[in-house]
C-alpha cells in the first residue's frame, strides 16, 4: 500500500525545507472556510512540527492538554497580531510525525465550525482524551484482538457499501465508528451496528451499552452480523481488507485521506502492520436484522431509576429471523442509491 502524505505533512515540509533564519512560529492558515483561526505551524530555529489556534485570552486553563508526553501545550504572544495569542501544540517526538499529522487533521475537522472560544477549548480538551489512548497504541503493541475483530467487522460494511453505491465519500461520512459514536454507521435518524463473533458460541454477540440497541430516537435501526472462523495464515488479514478498500477508492484522494484520518482513530497505523499480517479472518456466516418490535434487546426506558452502565449479550437464533433483511434495504434507508 502506497504511503500517502497529507495536506499538513506538505506543509511541513515546505516550511522545512525554506531557508529561513528566524526565531519563533512560521504559521499558514489551515482553511480559509474554518470558523476559528487555525493554522499549521512550525517553531524555528529547530523546526519543530506544530499546529496553533488563535485566542483572545491568555489565561486559558490548559494544564489537560499537556496531559500527552509527546506533545507540550503552550500560550504564546502572536508576532502577528499583538491583542491575540497562540494556542500552540507542538510534537516531540519525530518517530510520530505521520500520526500526528492525520490527528491534527482530524482535530481541525472538529472544530471547522466552532465560533465560540470557550467551545474551541473544550473541543480540544474532549480530542485530547482520545489523542492519548491512540498515541498508547501507536507506541505500544497495537490493537487488540478484539478491537482488530470489531475494526474488520465494521471494514467489511464500508466496503460493501462503497462497491455497491460507488459513493464514497458518503459512504466514508456514515461510518461514525472511529470518531465515538453509539453505532458504527449513521446517517440522521438511520443507523447500523456491526457485530462480529468467533470460535464455538459464534451467534452470540455482545452489547456494550443499553443505547446501542435502543431505538427510541432513530427511525431505523440495523444489526450486520459477521461469524468468523480466526486462523494463524496470512491470506483475509486485516491489512488485505484495508489494502482492498484503498484500492477501490482509486483516484479518489480526497476519500482516501478521510479513510486514512478515519484508520488511525481506530487505532491502526502503517508502522504496525506487520503486527497482523498472520492473522486471516475467514466468514462463516453474514446477516442483515432490522432491529424492531420484539427484536431482543434492552433499551434505555425499560432500565430501573439509577441502573447503567449496562453490558449484555443476545444469541441471534431462529427467534430472530424474522428480523432479516437485505444490504439494499439499508442502502436505500442510508439515503445512498
Amino acid at each position: 500500500m502506497k504511503t500517502m502524505r497529507t495536506k499538513i505533512e506538505n506543509i511541513w515540509d515546505t516550511f522545512y525545507e525554506s531557508d529561513l533564519k528566524k526565531f519563533g512560529i512560521l504559521h499558514r492558515r489551515y482553511s480559509v472556510e474554518m470558523i476559528p483561526d487555525g493554522f499549521i505551524a512550525m517553531r524555528f530555529p529547530d523546526r519543530t512540527r506544530c499546529i496553533a489556534f488563535r485566542i483572545s485570552c491568555e489565561k486559558q486553563k490548559i494544564d489537560k492538554l499537556n496531559d500527552l508526553i509527546e506533545i507540550k501545550c503552550e500560550i504564546l504572544k502572536d508576532e502577528t497580531q499583538p491583542d491575540k495569542y497562540l494556542l500552540v501544540f507542538t510534537l516531540l517526538d519525530n518517530t510520530l510525525i505521520s500520526i500526528f499529522a492525520v490527528l491534527c487533521e482530524d482535530l481541525f475537522q472538529s472544530v471547522f465550525r466552532t465560533d465560540k472560544e470557550d467551545e474551541l477549548i473544550q473541543s480540544l480538551k474532549n480530542r485530547f482524551i482520545k489523542w492519548k489512548e491512540l498515541f498508547s497504541i501507536a507506541k505500544g503493541g497495537g490493537l487488540s484482538d478484539e478491537l482488530q475483530i470489531g475494526l474488520y467487522g465494521e471494514l467489511t460494511m464500508l466496503k460493501k457499501l462503497i462497491e455497491v453505491t460507488h459513493k464514497n465519500s458518503k459512504s466514508l461520512s456514515i461510518w461514525t465508528g472511529p470518531e465515538a459514536g453509539i453505532r458504527d454507521f449513521e446517517n440522521g435518524s438511520c443507523a447500523l451496528e456491526v457485530k462480529t463473533s468467533h470460535g464455538h458460541n459464534h451467534q452470540k454477540i455482545k452489547i456494550s451499552s443499553e443505547r446501542q440497541l435502543d431505538t427510541n430516537l432513530l427511525d431505523k435501526l440495523f444489526l450486520f452480523h459477521l461469524s468468523f472462523e480466526k486462523r494463524n495464515s496470512s491470506e483475509n488479514t486485516l491489512n488485505h481488507l484495508i489494502e482492498k478498500l484503498f484500492s477501490i477508492l482509486n483516484d479518489d484522494e480526497e476519500a482516501k485521506q478521510d479513510f486514512k484520518r478515519k484508520l488511525h482513530l481506530t487505532g491502526w497505523f502503517e508502522h504496525q502492520k506487520e503486527l497482523y499480517s498472520n492473522t486471516s479472518y475467514f466468514v462463516r456466516n453474514e446477516n442483515f436484522y432490522h432491529v424492531a418490535n420484539n427484536f431482543p434487546r434492552i433499551e434505555e426506558n425499560e432500565l430501573r431509576k439509577g441502573v447503567g452502565d449496562l453490558k449484555y449479550s443476545i444469541i441471534l437464533s431462529s427467534d430472530t429471523e424474522p428480523y432479516t433483511t437485505n444490504l439494499n434495504t439499508i442502502i436505500q434507508n442510508f439515503d445512498l442509491k
